[in-house]
């Protein structure tokens, strides 16, 4: 499915078996609605998932027994960064027939929960592996950075520094992190956090990636990072290479 969606924006598309000359109506408009949406959107022109959504809308009509001009919409809510297009094209997936595509309104529904869920305050509560009560709703206010990691992901282990750096500097003006390891044993998080002295409070995930706060924050990769504004909201993920920065602004806003 992703492979047709990179094919599709770049007004490309593999087709094999069609012999010459042979003519495919509906991946043809496909890759033509594709390609279009990719110029607009890269132009930064308004309306440009309104138009695929309207072309999508046309063709699925056309073709009521074919999959493939909602898996397109799919796959480009999936593509596009801003949650509020993401959350116009999955609303309507989810108003697709369920017995003709179960599973393409499954998971529409699943991505709508889970963009409703970033939109409000984050709740989260846990003793810490030092004994430490953590409450998110408690740290309203503040900066915070909800942190996935463990001491076997390399990037993670590099990172540390410039994080705990950015820790010392900001911890002071209300910013502050919280750690959920996934490390493979209890002994390997013992020893990682003993030696490089983490000082934020922590979490073990005694079933990696099957955890509770894992499946809460859908975790499929680490380093995960969840940065929460003083509403307690998701300002920003994934600011590996601009924490600093996105720190320092979410600070400036509170006051």
């Amino acid at each position: 499915m992703k492979r047709l969606v990179q094919l599709l924006l770049l007004g490309l598309c593999l087709l094999p078996g069609l012999a010459k000359g042979e003519s495919p109506p509906l991946k043809e408009s496909l890759i033509a609605a594709g390609k279009a949406f990719r110029l607009d959107h890269e132009a930064g022109k308004t309306g440009a998932l309104d138009r695929l959504m309207a072309e999508i809308e046309s063709l699925g009509q056309a073709h009521p027994a074919k999959r493939e001009p909602w898996e397109l919409l799919e796959n480009v809510a999936d593509w596009v960064k801003n949650n509020a297009d993401k959350k116009k094209a999955y609303t309507r997936l989810v108003r697709l027939d369920a017995k003709r595509h179960p599973e393409l309104v499954k998971l529409a529904k699943e991505e709508l929960a889970w963009l409703d869920f970033l939109t409000k305050p984050i709740e989260l509560k846990f003793t810490s592996t030092d004994g430490r009560k953590v409450d998110v709703a408690k740290l309203r206010g503040k900066v915070v950075l909800i942190y996935f990691c463990a001491s076997w992901c390399p990037p993670c282990v590099q990172e540390y520094p410039t994080l705990k750096s950015v820790y010392d500097r900001y911890h002071k003006e209300g910013f502050e992190v919280i750690g959920i390891s996934s490390d493979k044993t209890r002994a390997q998080f013992d020893q990682y956090s003993k030696r490089k002295k983490i000082p934020w409070p922590q979490h073990y995930e005694t079933k990696p990636w099957e955890g509770r706060i894992m499946k809460q924050f859908r975790v499929r990769y680490i380093p995960r990072l969840f940065l929460l504004d003083h509403t307690g909201r998701v300002a920003a993920e994934d600011t590996r290479k601009n924490l600093e920065e996105k720190v320092r602004e979410l600070l400036a806003k509170r006051r």
